[in-house]
């Protein structure tokens, strides 16, 4: 359904003052508010006065309500305050801390979704009450009522709540809102999470929004993650079990931690993407596979058919079957270090960085953006992968271990970017030159991207919505990585 069906008319016409930001729109209603107040003070006759105080209690109660309540809002909009709540907030709604940056945008996008509609809710009925009050009243002066109260103060905040209405019926879509009265209902509401949206306010203004598909295939799809398994299995041997509650209990021991906090000075630089964890529990769970390793993936792109040869040879060799679980977790080590390197020269590549300050660039994409370009090549590449005996000792399972991987991402961050960038990553301007840096490359990529667009076939075009085309080609077009990059710096993105 398009957006002129759903709302009569462009419904986003209708959204200008939003598309400069949340606090934008709250602060012209704050000071429609105001102004309200400040008449109410010092503008009012005597024969105003009069006729207006059989409502009068109702509406300096509603004016006052609607201040605090924005006041309250735009508070918790600020960038330390709000990201102090998505943390707060974030186990409600994922059962495990999985550290993506479009899960922390999803939290975010449906807190301020729950902010502004119990707003509206509690402000509709009762600018419509003072609407009706205000027509149902007799008053001297016509000019006063029909002017002055309705369509210079009551109408147009009932306007903007109209406005309101149609934004949070946009949020409420790409939130997936099952319940059909969270307009009126003050129930928090329960969202679905889907890998492929992109939680930001400039979703919102997306003119084929009704078209899209309500599902997307998971970014995941196709990379296996068995530490969940892995777990499991070990619950049900004592001796496994009995092992990991060990090993966890011993690296908390030492002081270990499974987070790294690689914060700046300010608060532009100390927000989510600085921070980054991994699950100390599916870490182990990952780590014991190498006690039963037959083999490793550690390749940067050979053919299929060689891998799968390899991977015969590797089950019957007498190497492999000498190494110890030592021996295949140092080697994966090393592989890790160098395909980080790798990952490292392909991004600066792609984005064109001068190498005088790749690291405070990479300082700045954060080593949760890091860590998904990685997961990207691990998938592309068909690389990374852990060959291990199942516990019938016959089966053998293929594993990414995602948990090892982000404990290593840390150990990169903590061991190379950080001792490699200085001061420099606490230099705003330094940053926004970056920025522009990635902006200009975005709209390079975007305008080869519209091109691959325009030249297939017309049979192709016409077959689905142009967006979902795009979609479906998106990381092939414009490159997985490169996507994630652009989602890091670029605001106001068209993917």
């Amino acid at each position: 359904m398009s957006a002129e069906n759903q709302g009569g008319g462009n419904e986003l016409d209708l959204l200008t003052d939003f598309k400069k930001g949340y606090v934008y729109f709250l602060t012209g209603f704050q000071n429609l508010v105001g102004s309200f107040l400040q008449f109410l003070s010092s503008g009012l006759t005597e024969a105003n006065k009069r006729e207006i105080l059989p409502f009068r209690k109702n509406l300096d109660q509603e004016l006052d309500k609607s201040q605090k309540k924005i006041k309250e809002i735009i508070f918790n909009l600020d960038e330390k305050h709000l990201y102090a709540l998505v943390r707060k907030e974030y186990s409600r709604y994922f059962s495990r801390n999985l550290d993506e940056v479009s899960r922390d945008d999803f939290v975010q996008f449906h807190l301020i979704f729950e902010m502004l509609r119990y707003f509206y809710i509690e402000s509709k009925e009762g600018w419509i009450f003072l609407r009706e009050a205000v027509l149902n009243a007799k008053f001297s002066d016509p000019d006063f009522q029909n002017n002055v109260l309705l369509r210079y103060r009551i109408l147009p905040a009932l306007d903007r709540l109209n406005q309101l209405e149609i934004f949070l019926k946009r949020m409420s879509f790409i939130l997936q809102i099952d319940n059909p009265n969270y307009l009126t209902e003050y129930k928090p509401t329960k969202p679905k999470y889907r890998d492929r949206i992109i939680y930001r306010l400039s979703s919102v203004f997306d003119e084929s929004l009704y078209d899209k598909p309500t599902t997307l295939e998971s970014e995941d799809s196709g990379i296996e993650y068995k530490a969940d398994e892995v777990i499991q299995k070990s619950d049900k041997d004592p001796k496994q079990k009995k092992d990991l509650v060990n090993q966890k209990a011993k690296l908390k021991e030492e002081g270990v931690t499974n987070y790294i906090q690689a914060y700046g000075k300010y608060t532009w630089n100390s927000d989510q993407h600085y921070f980054f964890r991994y699950e100390l529990d599916k870490y182990l769970a990952e780590k014991a596979l190498f006690k039963s390793a037959i083999s490793l993936d550690l390749h940067l792109g050979a053919d299929e058919q060689v891998l799968r040869a390899e991977l015969i040879r590797s089950m019957t060799s007498t190497e492999k079957k000498n190494k110890s679980p030592e021996d295949f977790e140092v080697e994966y080590q090393n592989f890790l270090k160098q395909f980080f390197q790798f990952c490292e020269n392909i991004i600066l590549m792609n984005m064109m960085i001068p190498n005088q300050v790749k690291y405070v660039f990479l300082f700045h994409l954060g080593p949760s953006h890091f860590y998904m370009i990685a997961k990207k090549f691990l998938m592309e590449v068909g690389t990374g992968y852990i060959h291990s005996r199942g516990s019938d000792g016959k089966k053998v399972i293929r594993v990414i271990p995602g948990e090892y991987v982000k404990k290593h991402v840390i150990d990169y961050w903590n061991e190379i970017i950080l001792l490699n960038v200085g001061e420099e990553k606490n230099n705003l301007a330094l940053l926004k030159k970056l920025t522009e840096m990635i902006e200009e490359k975005y709209k390079e990529i975007s305008k080869l991207t519209i091109q691959k667009y325009d030249e297939l076939d017309e049979e192709i075009k016409n077959s689905k919505p142009r967006d979902l085309i795009f979609r479906e080609h998106m990381n092939e077009w414009m490159g997985a990585a490169n996507i994630i990059i652009f989602k890091r710096f670029v605001k106001n993105k068209s993917y």
